[in-house]
């Protein structure tokens, strides 16, 4: 680089690193349970229980893209919860640029309530929902504890 080159110009770009005692707890955001395990080495299963609503949408949010890591792979399940609302989507919006500049291919597991809102607000189809697959099937929230550590 001469003297008479310009600098190029300064970025920043915002990396989480996981603490990989992280995948061990689980979040209470107003009235949703955010809780992540680590499937693989490039993969990361992101499971919330309960309401989500404008109180909570941000943290899930930004939730998830501090349990992303290095992770090539998310699978949010969304299967439990009860309420969604539009704030919900926006999360949802959020999560899919987030994942997109990453490189993050990730696929969504909507339970009937996050379906519904979906199909209002979604209808070109354009987030990566997947059909329920016998690999992540649809638990009963007491069976999320298993999802998380320290539940012997």
């Amino acid at each position: 680089m001469s003297l008479s080159e310009p600098l190029p110009a300064p970025a920043t770009q915002r990396v989480f690193r996981p603490d990989p005692t992280s995948f061990d707890l689980r979040e209470e955001h107003h009235r949703a349970t955010f809780s992540a395990s680590q499937l693989s080495p490039s993969t990361v299963l992101v499971t919330i229980h309960g309401e989500v609503d404008a109180t909570n949408s941000t943290a899930l949010a930004n939730y998830i893209e501090k349990r992303l890591g290095a992770s090539r792979k998310l699978v949010l399940d969304l299967q439990t919860v009860e309420f969604f609302a539009a704030a919900g989507f926006a999360a949802l919006s959020n999560i899919n640029v987030v994942c997109a500049r990453r490189g993050v291919r990730w696929s969504l597991l909507a339970g009937a309530h996050v379906r519904r809102l979906l199909k209002i607000c979604d209808p070109m189809r354009e987030l990566p929902v997947a059909a329920p697959s016998a690999k992540y099937s649809r638990a009963r929230p007491s069976d999320r504890k298993l999802l998380i550590g320290g539940y012997n």
